[in-house]
């Protein structure tokens, strides 16, 4: 497992405390009367130093935390041995006990409490065979052992604070790190919602173009068509038709416009009974509109549903019916559900219908976003009815 920055600042720091203490050491032995710099035990006492730092150091990076907790014990027994060699070769008493505090401190992190004992308490023996010198017989060398033994309580304690924070540290790491993943998963899952966003706002106003400028382009071409019929023999009645279609291309300009407008702010639109009496009376269709229930305010995306169907339902009566009437039913049911019918008498289709042409597809996919269905099919006394309900 790569080491966090926390584990990397706990190492640094614990390699200094061995290499202040290494020197701390040297300085008290520098100090002491008894100690003679240039003698052969003095260059000993260096190597002894030398070698201590360099394996405390060697310890932290490369074994401590990195082999399982047996093999670590191979290390603390050498610095056991290794400090039983310089009390047994008479190095300056005075100054060697500081080198026991940064092992103490190491089993502290890498040992359970009994192991942390067992070295504490091996420190203790082995300064208890030091050899009898002015200040270390009798009672005095129980005080020390005392004097040790809080020395040893108080950087176990020390440590165990500074662990703490470090293994605190360590978690607030892991714990940024997950928090930056799921920020991330939370970008691409918000980058996926903004897609299918705009692609529904595609849908949606592909639908809008064919459920209304269709509509009016299929009731302009019809007028067209009469007037081209009707120009040789009754040019009154044909400037009628040209008028009709000249309205209705305005009233598509208006949709379309609509729309649009629906785009930038809210679409303000009239209550669904009076769209659906305007959509009648320009349908050039002789339909009439049949209202049942009681009448109430409906959420804006129903209504738009609810009016598309209508008049999607009443241009196909116009491209395919032939000649026939047309009956809208708008129905406002107790059960909270609203529901139109458009049924007509004209020929009807060969086949069922319900799932033929793009406006009808369309027009199931805009009531499925607002939790309606849309039934199409021939009815049972002949022509086509066109059924949406929504709960609403």
């Amino acid at each position: 497992m790569p080491e966090s920055k926390a584990d990397r600042t706990f190492i640094n720091f614990s390699n200094l405390a061995l290499l202040v203490v290494a020197v701390m050491t040297l300085a008290m032995a520098l100090a002491s009367r008894e100690f003679e710099p240039l003698a052969a035990r003095g260059f000993l006492f260096y190597g002894f130093l030398g070698v201590y730092a360099a394996g405390g150091v060697f310890a932290n990076v490369r074994v401590l935390g990195k082999v399982p907790v047996p093999l670590e014990w191979g290390y603390f027994i050498l610095q056991l041995v290794f400090y039983a060699a310089m009390v047994r070769c008479e190095m300056p008493h005075s100054a060697i006990w500081l080198l026991m505090m940064p092992v103490v401190s190491q089993a502290a992190v890498r040992l359970p409490w009994p192991g942390l004992v067992a070295v504490a308490a091996a420190y203790l023996g082995i300064n208890s065979g030091l050899p009898e010198i002015p200040g270390w017989a009798g009672d005095e060398r129980w005080r020390t052992a005392l004097s040790l033994l809080s020395a040893f309580v108080f950087v176990t304690v020390m440590t165990k604070v500074v662990e703490t924070a470090r293994q605190a540290r360590e978690r607030a790491e892991t714990l940024a790190g997950e928090l930056e993943e799921a920020n991330g998963q939370l970008r691409a899952a918000a980058a996926q919602a903004a897609e299918l966003a705009a692609a529904t706002e595609r849908n949606r106003i592909a639908r809008d173009i064919h459920d209304g400028l269709g509509h009016y382009l299929t009731v302009v071409a019809v007028q067209l068509q009469a007037a081209r019929a009707l120009w040789p023999t009754s040019p009154e009645r044909a400037g009628e038709a040209l008028g009709k279609a000249e309205e209705l291309v305005r009233g598509a300009l208006t949709d379309v416009r609509r729309s649009v407008g629906a785009l930038r702010e809210p679409d303000v639109r009239p209550l669904l009974r009076s769209a659906l009496e305007g959509l009648v009376r320009e349908s050039g269709l002789p339909a009439v509109l049949e209202v049942s229930g009681q009448p109430r305010v409906l959420p804006d995306a129903v209504e738009q549903a609810l009016f598309r169907t209508v008049q999607e339902a009443l241009t196909n009566v116009r491209k395919h019916a032939g000649p026939a009437r047309a009956t809208v039913r708008l129905e406002y049911r107790d059960r909270a559900i609203v529901g139109v019918e458009v049924a007509d008498t004209g020929r009807g289709c060969p086949s069922d219908a319900a799932g033929v042409g793009y406006g009808l597809a369309g027009l199931r996919e805009r009531l499925a976003t607002v939790g309606g269905t849309l039934q199409a099919a021939n009815g049972a006394s002949g022509g086509f009815v066109v059924r949406a309900e929504v709960a609403a």
